[in-house]
Order: C-alpha cells, then sequence, then structure tokens
C-alpha cells in the first residue's frame, strides 16, 4: 500500500506537458511520501518512453488499456443475466436522472466475482441487445440502429475495461481529471474505503466539447456533411452527454476538489461540481531552477519570438505562424521559433509546416522540436502562447519567472497571470498582453508594440518576475498539497 494512488489519464510520466511537470514536481516535492500511478491510456504502446526521470518515491506504475480487451465468450446463466442486464439497464437510466447513489449499485456487476456480468453478457447476449433496441427507441431519434450500434459499443467497450480494472492499495486516492480516470478514482473511493482527491488543470468536460465539435472520427450520416450544421449532430451530443455524465458522477465521489483559478471553479460549479467543496491552489514554479538563467539584453542580435509546447490543434499554431507573416512586414529581421514535441498529432504539426512555406515564411518560422528550455531562454525576447483553451499554462510562469513578457490568448488561467488576480497582484502591474482567440492581426500587433516599446518591455519583464516570486512560489503552492494529503490521509 502507498500514501497516495495518482490516477492518470494520458499525462505523466509518458507525455510531456504543463500538467505532467506538475505532477512530476508534486512527487518530488514529498520525498517522505510513497507513490503508486494507475495511467490510463488507449492501446498498448511498446515503443513509449518515459518523459521525465521517474523519482524513487514512485514504487508502482500500473495500466489500464481502454481499447484493448480481449473477446470472454464465457456466459452467465441465462436467469441470472436476465435479472443483472434489466437491472443494469434501470440504474443507467437512474445515473442519466443525476441518482448517483446508482453507481455504486452498478459496481457489483462488474466486480464481484460471484454477480459480474462478462464480455459476452454485455455485448453479446439477446438480453443486452433487447435493452439497446429500447435505448434506441427512447433515444435514436432518426439515426440508423446500425450507427447507433456501433456508437454504443465504441462508447462501454472502454467503460467496462475501466469498471473492472483492478485497484491499487492507497491510503488516498488522486486524479488529475474526470473522465475515465475519475471514474477509477470514484471507484477506489467506493471500493477501498479512502477518500478521493480531484484536481482539474483544464475543466476535462469542456475540453471535450472543444474536441468533440470539431470531430472527424465521430460518425456523421452523409447529407449531414455537406450542410453547414449549427448545433451538434446527434453522435456527437451522443458522446458529449457520456463525458458530461462522467464527470458530474466524479464531482459527486470527490471529497476534495482543486482547481487553478476562479475562471475553473465557475465552469465546474455549472458543470455539476458542488461549490462548498472547490478550493483554488494555483500551481508555482521552482524559483531557484530559472534565477540563474541570463536575461537577453537588447543589443544582443535579432528579436527572437517563440511559441513553447506542444505542436497540437487545441494550441492553435497556425496563428502563431499566420501572426510571424503579419510582423514580418512591420520587422522583417524578427525571428519566430517553434519550440516543442510535434510527435502528438504529426498531421497537424505537418500542416503548420507547410502553411509556413504557403505563407513565405518558412525562413522565418523555424521548427526545433523538443529543445533544453534553459540554452533557449537566454536567446527569446517574447513568448507568444495562442491557445484555443488552457488551464493555467506553466510557459507563462517560466516566462514571467526568467523576466520574458508573454503575449496569451484570454483563456484560462491566462489573463490572471499575466495581469494578477488579487489586488496586491494587479498592483505589481501586467507581465505581458492579452489578445482574443484565432485573431493572428491581434497577436502581430502585440508583438510589435512588445518588441518595439523597450521601456514597456522592461517593465512587463520587472513585473513577471514579482509576479512569480509572491505568488506563484512553488514552496509554498506545495506546502499546501502536503497539509491537505496529510488531512485527507487521516
Amino acid at each position: 500500500m502507498t500514501e497516495v494512488c495518482l490516477i492518470l489519464e494520458g499525462t505523466y510520466p509518458f507525455v510531456s506537458g504543463g500538467v505532467s511537470t506538475w505532477i512530476h514536481q508534486l512527487i518530488n516535492a514529498m520525498p517522505d511520501l510513497r507513490f503508486s500511478i494507475l495511467y490510463v491510456s488507449p492501446f498498448p504502446n511498446p515503443r513509449r518512453e518515459y518523459k521525465y526521470r521517474i523519482p524513487p518515491n514512485v514504487v508502482d506504475i500500473q495500466d489500464l488499456y481502454l481499447h484493448d480487451y480481449r473477446k470472454d465468450e464465457s456466459r452467465s446463466w441465462p436467469w441470472r443475466r436476465r435479472r443483472s442486464v434489466a437491472r443494469l439497464g434501470e440504474l443507467h437510466a437512474a445515473l442519466f436522472e443525476g441518482r448517483w447513489e446508482a453507481f455504486d449499485e452498478m459496481l457489483p456487476y462488474f466486480r464481484d466475482p460471484r454477480r459480474a456480468l462478462t464480455f459476452w453478457d454485455v455485448f453479446r447476449s439477446r438480453e443486452t441487445w433487447a435493452q439497446l433496441e429500447r435505448f434506441y427507441e427512447r433515444y435514436g431519434e432518426e439515426v440508423s440502429f446500425l450507427d447507433f450500434f456501433w456508437t454504443w459499443r465504441s462508447m462501454y467497450l472502454p467503460l467496462q475495461k475501466t469498471l473492472q480494472c483492478p485497484i491499487p492499495k492507497a491510503r488516498l486516492y488522486h486524479t488529475v481529471s474526470t473522465g475515465y480516470a475519475g471514474i477509477m478514482a470514484s471507484i477506489a473511493k467506493l471500493t477501498e474505503d479512502r477518500a478521493m482527491l480531484l484536481t482539474e488543470h483544464g475543466v476535462y468536460t469542456y475540453e471535450r466539447l472543444l474536441e468533440i465539435s470539431q470531430a472527424t472520427w465521430i460518425y456523421s450520416p452523409q447529407r449531414e456533411r455537406f450542410r453547414i450544421q449549427r448545433e451538434l449532430t446527434f453522435f456527437k451530443r451522443l458522446w458529449l452527454g457520456f463525458f458530461e455524465l462522467i464527470g458530474k458522477l466524479t464531482y459527486q465521489h470527490a471529497d476534495r476538489i482543486i482547481t487553478l483559478y476562479e475562471g475553473n471553479k465557475t465552469r465546474e460549479i455549472l458543470s455539476g461540481a458542488p461549490a462548498d467543496r472547490i478550493s483554488i491552489i494555483p500551481n508555482g514554479i521552482d524559483l531557484d531552477h530559472y534565477r540563474d538563467i541570463p536575461l537577453k539584453t537588447p543589443d544582443a542580435g535579432p528579436k527572437k519570438v517563440a511559441y513553447i509546447g506542444r505542436v497540437v490543434s487545441i494550441k492553435d499554431v497556425k496563428t502563431f505562424v499566420h501572426a510571424a507573416r503579419i510582423v514580418r512586414d512591420a520587422l522583417p529581421d524578427v525571428e519566430f521559433l517553434v519550440l516543442g514535441p510535434d510527435d502528438e498529432e504529426p498531421d497537424y504539426a505537418q500542416e503548420c509546416r507547410e502553411l509556413a512555406r504557403t505563407l513565405g515564411v518558412e525562413k522565418t518560422v523555424k521548427f526545433a522540436g523538443r529543445v533544453d528550455m534553459r540554452e533557449y531562454y537566454p536567446q527569446v525576447d517574447l513568448v507568444v502562447l495562442t491557445s484555443f483553451s488552457e488551464a493555467q499554462p506553466y510557459v507563462i510562469l517560466e516566462a514571467n519567472a526568467v523576466g520574458i513578457p508573454v503575449v496569451a490568448t484570454d483563456v484560462g488561467a491566462c489573463r490572471e497571470m499575466l495581469e494578477g488576480r488579487l489586488p496586491e497582484d494587479r498592483s505589481m502591474g501586467p507581465s505581458g498582453l492579452v489578445t482574443a482567440v484565432a485573431r493572428p492581426e491581434e497577436t502581430a500587433a502585440a508583438i510589435v508594440k512588445l518588441l518595439k516599446d523597450q521601456d514597456l518591455w522592461s517593465a512587463m519583464s520587472e513585473a513577471g518576475r514579482g509576479r512569480t516570486m509572491h505568488f506563484y512560489n512553488q514552496n509554498d503552492l506545495i506546502s499546501q498539497y502536503l497539509n491537505l494529503y496529510e488531512q485527507m490521509m487521516r
């Protein structure tokens, strides 16, 4: 048994990024606590590798592969199957009506060896087929039953894997999202009789809304593909409703909910989280790690503007490339750097490179891939973030700790990180400029303004260093988590 089991979906230690960096900091800052990790991912990947050096106090890593299921042909006795499938249908309907105790009643049908339904029972039996026909008659609208069936199957196969996954023994279960990880944490709370902590950096259901609204992997009838849709299609609404349900389920079972900023808290409450369980603890930064990085001087070569982060669609790197094209007309010598891994969405990364060639800025915008930022920060004059969605981006903390001003879209905590959240914080002045989402002309104007006005650049550089020192010191914020862990383990 470990002190803390971290339940993580698609992040640490196999995927780099702000959330993973925060988890790594959290574990390293508590060497006296033993951690285990339950890692949720779609498929086994023999080529995956650790993106971080695993701390010695991580004593176990267990995998849950959502789509790695084996067709078990064993089946329950018909009389038991009929009764169990019917009851599951009732409990399923109760969950959608917000009766959360139904989830506790569902678990024995997946986890109790004496009562658990098999793969065949759930996905191949006549009883389940009849239950699915009733769901279709009630919810299917005018879509094809065949399309409804395959969507249901792709939705509930990974859910069954989740419901049957073994739970590592721990004194506290800490999940860093809702989703499938949140379901696992809820199961752990109910079956192990331990406390459950939820930390949300970005609100999972909102991020799924952004993903689903643009998704091409969700089936749409042929006639709907060739006309403009004013609202989500049936199957996209079905997927979104599924993720909203498991989000609410996670909120209801969490003993405490930690989020990063006020906007997240509001969104969580609107998504079904009990307001009295939510607290705000922003991410912090190890100031000692950045204290000795030299700041670039105004006369040290051509100006360089950097995007730092994963090259993925939600980060809208294309707006950064478009802004580079606009800035070049006003400041021809400025160099633009894309610094970050490009292997998560390789097709999107290729589209960004092709866009740079199409706009004629392939020599202005350089894609450097994964780099050591301690080597690059002394070369950078300005950091730019063009994301569609963020929580509390770590890159802003890093840049401000070094003394580099930031231009960022008005998403997540970006505005309060650059302009201040509390009155004493705001009194320090802004450490960057905030722009609208997907507005390359606004991003370009902000870049030009900061690169041309050295006095403004210097004032924002000083404000950034002061803000991170007084309000985002990692040691102060991690101590709040340590106190929370100790309280909840008791």
